[in-house]
């Protein structure tokens, strides 16, 4: 074969190949549009059935509603319930996961995830080095960076009562507290949302409520991750960045033991720590935290379930903060396109309307989740349930091998709150840690009447609840 006809047949073959990864890309993006176009059929179908009802309910009005408030309570209830019901369908749920998964396969094919992981690189870092700072002071109880460990940062609170850690101290190990008979801390914040719902406002803030009762209050803070870390697993942070955080707070605090508060997932994370370490952590407390993921049949449990995460995360590295701010939305798309009208329907305070748009800017204010740490928690809690049975691995310290984490290392006192309307995480998903952990000697359940995040904003919650909570840590410092 002559140096031409070699040539000849390289580019035939380079251009084989390109038609096959056009046809490839083609292909791909008939599935998207099949997919999309099926989804978006099945939506319209269970939004289509509320106007019906709401149709129904304006002749119903006409002829015996006497109040309007009421009619429109009784509507908003239909309408939940009823897109709560289709959206529950397997026909739905089927074709809401083949749609996510076509478009991540089509993303990957035209390098849509690619641009996406290269923006959210360079996102990562402006929310760390620019945001992070605004977002940590702004109307937040007053806080200070006290160390780094790897890419993440360990804050102390203070109040007027406190004195500062200085670098001096901290590097000498010396305590510069004035309160040293309370035990120390650490509140252990989810990946899906920024740490600051638990810090809010001051009037509504669960760590100035924890505050008053004297006790040192660290907080871990994930930052915003970047593609760099999505292989980074829930052993990683468990046994690496919480236990040196650990060691770090009992050092400074000459403290033998860390009470650990956690939230949502951080209170898994919290879970599988005091498992793994149990010499280390005085108290447990868990706040709206899934334990039998079984009993989790929240909506956003019953898609996860159902999700094949791993084209999702083959294509952008983390889960993308954008897509899980559309699975809150959909969940019920009529009330929150409703919310702010109902809102402004009446005068408001300032103060009100202050609170409203600080929760609206942390619902949407949603970091992309670490790959990795989405998939375990996905195949290994959502999926096979291991956590409550007392099978569940995640790396070690070194990350060479898995260690097995028992629930039955968890012996110290264990308090666990739960939202009666929590509808991100079942009650009776939470409220089955009680027992599971079947040596801890001194469990206590809080129900409180709210929801998932009422639990930590509602006035109620800080005038009974957080006061509560406050008293059984300080009694068992």
């Amino acid at each position: 074969m002559s140096k031409t006809d070699s040539n000849s047949d390289q580019v035939e073959k380079g251009h084989s190949v390109h038609e096959s990864s056009i046809s490839d890309i083609l292909n791909a993006f008939t599935h998207t549009v099949s997919s999309s176009i099926q989804f978006n059929l099945k939506m319209s179908n269970a939004l289509f059935e509320t106007y019906l009802i709401y149709l129904n309910a304006a002749s119903e009005y006409g002829k015996s509603w006497s109040n309007i408030f009421e009619l429109e309570k009784i509507l908003r209830s239909r309408i939940r319930m009823t897109i709560d019901k289709r959206f529950r369908e397997k026909v739905f749920i089927g074709a809401l996961s083949d749609a996510i998964t076509d478009y991540s396969q089509f993303s990957k094919g035209i390098g849509l995830g690619k641009l996406y992981q290269l923006l959210s690189n360079r996102s990562s870092v402006w929310n760390n080095v620019f945001m992070e700072p605004i977002r940590d002071t702004l109307f937040r109880t007053p806080s200070e960076k006290i160390c780094e460990i790897e890419n993440y940062s360990l804050f102390h609170y203070v109040d007027a009562k406190s004195i500062r850690f200085t670098s001096a101290s901290a590097k000498e190990g010396d305590r510069s507290v004035a309160n040293q008979k309370n035990t120390p801390i650490l509140v252990v914040y989810a990946f899906i949302n920024r740490h600051y719902i638990l810090d809010l406002l001051p009037e509504v803030s669960v760590i100035g409520s924890l505050l008053k009762h004297g006790p040192d209050i660290f907080a871990t803070d994930w930052g915003t991750p970047s593609t760099y870390d999505k292989s980074l697993s829930i052993g990683h942070f468990v046994n690496k960045y919480m236990d040196k955080s650990i060691d770090y707070i009992r050092q400074i605090t000459k403290s033998d033991k860390v009470s650990l508060f956690g939230y949502c997932w951080g209170g898994d994370l919290a879970i599988l720590y005091a498992a793994l370490h149990p010499e280390k952590v005085r108290n447990l407390v868990t706040i709206a935290t899934p334990g039998d993921f079984e009993l989790d049949d929240s909506l956003l449990a019953v898609w996860a379930r159902a999700m094949k995460e791993n084209y999702l995360l083959d294509t952008f590295g983390n889960l993308p903060g954008i897509m899980l701010n559309a699975a809150f939305i959909l969940r019920n798309p009529i009330e929150y396109s409703h919310k702010y009208f109902h809102f402004f329907e009446q005068p408001r305070s300032l103060e009100s309307i202050a609170e409203f748009f600080a929760i609206e800017t942390w619902l949407y204010d949603s970091p992309p989740i670490i790959g990795e740490i989405y998939r375990e928690f996905i195949e290994r809690c959502y999926k096979q349930n291991l956590l409550i049975k007392n099978r569940m691995r995640i790396e070690d310290s070194n990350d060479n091998f898995s260690i097995s984490v028992n629930l039955k290392n968890i012996n110290m006192p264990f308090l666990n709150v739960v939202a009666k309307r929590d509808d991100l995480v079942a009650p009776d998903s939470s409220k089955a840690l009680n027992d599971a952990l079947t040596e801890s000697y001194d469990k206590k359940l809080i129900e409180h009447d709210s929801g998932h995040v009422g639990l930590l904003i509602g006035k109620k919650a800080h005038k009974e609840l957080w006061p509560e909570v406050g008293d059984w840590l300080k009694k068992r410092s």
